[in-house]
């Protein structure tokens, strides 16, 4: 039986749109955002690897045409309500600090894993502790869901099923 992802939101929720904060936006991701957000990956790429499972090499080897198609890639799951992924930006809008990821899972118990890394410009200006709390409470009090995983950081990668299985 082929993968199945559960659904996220149902169709009358709200998306929450976004998250202002003194020294950064949380925005959804545009592929108008493409440039920004290559240039944000690739400064960041050590910080990266991992973020999206133990044995994860991302962004290893992005091009630049391969950013641009994920991040069309991840507007469209946004139009079609599938994913959410938020870009992190300076208030003038012109650096990438980060990015977040809400997905449904498969994890027993949650209604939705979320991911999320700071580029290195965040951890220069000091403000990637700042960002992972906003992001955390905009989750628990703006999204619909009782329990929120966040694999690889308070779920360990084990309790994650594997992509394609079935799982129990």
């Amino acid at each position: 039986m082929p993968f199945e992802t559960p659904d996220l939101l149902g169709p009358s929720e709200p998306v929450p749109d976004r998250l202002s904060a003194n020294e950064f936006l949380l925005r959804p991701l545009t592929p108008t955002d493409a440039e920004i957000d290559y240039e944000a990956v690739t400064e960041s790429g050590d910080r990266l690897h991992g973020i999206f499972g133990p044995d994860d090499e991302w962004p290893t080897g992005l091009t630049p045409e391969q950013n641009r198609i994920d991040v069309c890639w991840h507007y469209k799951e946004h139009q079609r309500r599938d994913a959410f992924t938020y870009g992190v930006f300076d208030p003038a809008e012109t650096t990438e600090l980060g990015c977040l990821y809400v997905q449904p899972t498969r994890i027993e118990g949650y209604d939705a894993a979320v991911y999320y890394w700071t580029a290195a410009a965040a951890v220069e200006r000091g403000l990637a502790d700042e960002i992972e709390t906003a992001c955390r409470e905009w989750v628990a009090t703006e999204w619909p869901f009782g329990r929120v995983a966040y694999p690889g950081r308070d779920v360990s990668w084990q309790a994650v099923p594997a992509a394609g299985t079935e799982g129990d």
